[in-house]
């Protein structure tokens, strides 16, 4: 699933490619995407997207006369792909979230998996992909919207995220600090890659709770998520199936990983073995020497 830095990624580069453009047609192909009706979609033609904003993990379209706000979740597999141009069956893809094939180009056809289209009256167009079908698109008011943002956690990259605001949240948990750091309605954008490498910068054990945790020790973890997570938006993500930024270019934080995805190699640290189990439901990689 594509985290904070890999979303933040894709909304800065579509917003370099869709903004102010006129809205053709919407075509809901899959209706399990979308709880509503495709007439309701079709209510953004003839309208433009003028600002796109990440919410967590989500991407935000806000347009120029539409009120309502329409938010996309790629979750698993999902794919928000740019095509600059369609003709003769043949498109270029230029901005993307996941991608099928490592490849700068790619034609339609090598989307077999297209779930709603948005064409715009220059011949281009934003299509999403999802291979498992878990990606969502809502259209939401602005009253849900705000609905939306109150479930969620403070947000890492905003001048909000400060220290009493990390502690205020941390106080009386119990959880392990993996699963808080997953939990969205305390920090909201991190997901499994980069809660591992958090803790492992912060030489925390992933299974400790959180109220054994001293106050020094949350300084560094707070510390370090703001760190990892600005680096991984300024190498544009991790690559991890085949994920490309808004250029076609494989994300550039994959290099940096100390932990995730190294089930069994040494420790960049200590030279001991990364081992990996199973932890609030996922998948958790740890230095077992590096990590308390």
């Amino acid at each position: 699933m594509p985290e904070l830095p890999e979303v933040e990624t894709i909304k800065n580069g579509l917003s370099r490619f869709v903004l102010f453009k006129e809205i053709k047609d919407v075509f809901l192909i899959d209706f399990k995407l979308f709880s509503g009706t495709e007439k309701e979609l079709k209510k953004l033609k003839k309208d433009k997207i003028f600002k796109i904003e990440r919410l967590g993990k989500a991407i935000v379209f806000f347009f120029e006369k539409s009120k309502k706000k329409m938010i996309i979740h790629l979750k698993m597999t999902g794919q928000l792909v740019y095509f600059l141009q369609e003709k003769n069956n043949s498109s270029i893809l230029t901005a993307g979230g996941h991608s099928e094939k490592n490849q700068k180009k790619l034609d339609i056809k090598d989307f077999k998996h297209l779930r709603f289209k948005m064409s715009f009256v220059d011949g281009s167009f934003l299509a999403l992909n999802d291979t498992r079908r878990f990606a969502y698109l809502k259209l939401l008011s602005d009253v849900d919207l705000k609905k939306m943002k109150n479930r969620l956690g403070l947000e890492p990259l905003s001048s909000d995220f400060i220290f009493e605001s990390f502690l205020n949240v941390l106080k009386n948990k119990k959880k392990n600090i993996k699963a808080f750091l997953l939990d969205q309605k305390y920090v909201s954008g991190i997901g499994n890659i980069y809660a591992d490498e958090i803790l492992f910068a912060s030489k925390i054990s992933p299974f400790r709770s959180v109220d054994s945790l001293s106050d020094k020790e949350k300084k560094i973890i707070y510390q370090n998520i703001k760190r990892i997570l600005k680096l991984a938006v300024e190498k544009k993500g991790t690559t991890f199936n085949d994920y490309v930024d808004a250029s076609g270019q494989s994300g550039g934080f994959w290099p940096l990983l100390k932990v995730y995805g190294r089930k069994g190699e040494k420790c960049k640290t200590c030279s001991g073995l990364i081992i990996k189990t199973k932890l609030a439901g996922r998948g958790t990689h740890y230095c077992p020497k590096c990590q308390c």
